[in-house]
C-alpha cells in the first residue's frame, strides 16, 4: 500500500511540475519545467511497468533538453520522427501501446513552434496519455490528466482575454 501511494506520488509530482510549466509566459521556462517533470514521470512509469511509458519519457527529456538549448526546434522534431515510428513497430502489441508514442509526437510538434500550439497539443496528447494511464494502473495520471485539459483550456482563455485587453 504506502508503495503504490509513492509511486502514484512521483506522479503527481511530475504532474504539478508539468501544470505549472503551461501557465509560463516563455516557452523557454516553459520546456525547463518540463525537463524537471519527466524525471518524475520516468519513474512513475517505471515503477508500475509501464514501459512504452518509460522510452517515451526518457526520449522526451533528451528532445525537450535539445528544444531548451537550441534553437533548432523544428529540425530536432523532424528527427525523432523515425526514432517514433521504428520504436512503435518494434514495440507493439496492441493500438494502446503506441498511444504514448502518438501522444509524443503530438507534444513534441507543438512545442516545436510557440506556446499556444503547446498548450493545443498538450490538451490533444493527454487524451490519448489518460487512456494509456488508465489501461496501465497509473491512477493519479488519470485524474491529473483530466485535469490539465481543464488547465490548458482556462489558461488558453486567460491568454486571449489578456491579448484581447491589449488591443
Amino acid at each position: 500500500m504506502l508503495t503504490t501511494i509513492l509511486i502514484q506520488t512521483l506522479g503527481l509530482i511530475g504532474w504539478i511540475l508539468l501544470l505549472l510549466s503551461y501557465w509560463r509566459e516563455d516557452i523557454n521556462k516553459l520546456l525547463f519545467l518540463q525537463l524537471i517533470s519527466g524525471v518524475f514521470y520516468a519513474f512513475h512509469y517505471y515503477f508500475i511497468g509501464a514501459i512504452e511509458g518509460v522510452f517515451v519519457i526518457i526520449f522526451e527529456l533528451f528532445r525537450d533538453f535539445s528544444y531548451y538549448k537550441t534553437d533548432l526546434d523544428k529540425y530536432i522534431f523532424i528527427g525523432t520522427i523515425p526514432i517514433y515510428i521504428i520504436y512503435s513497430l518494434l514495440n507493439f502489441t496492441g493500438l494502446v501501446s503506441i498511444f504514448p508514442c502518438i501522444a509524443s509526437i503530438i507534444d513534441g510538434y507543438s512545442l516545436s513552434y510557440n506556446k499556444n500550439s503547446a498548450v493545443i497539443g498538450a490538451i490533444i496528447a493527454e487524451v490519448l496519455w489518460i487512456i494509456y494511464d488508465g489501461l496501465n494502473g497509473s491512477y493519479i495520471g488519470i485524474v491529473t490528466g483530466a485535469i490539465m485539459i481543464v488547465s490548458n483550456i482556462m489558461a488558453m482563455m486567460f491568454e486571449r482575454r489578456n491579448n484581447y485587453n491589449k488591443t
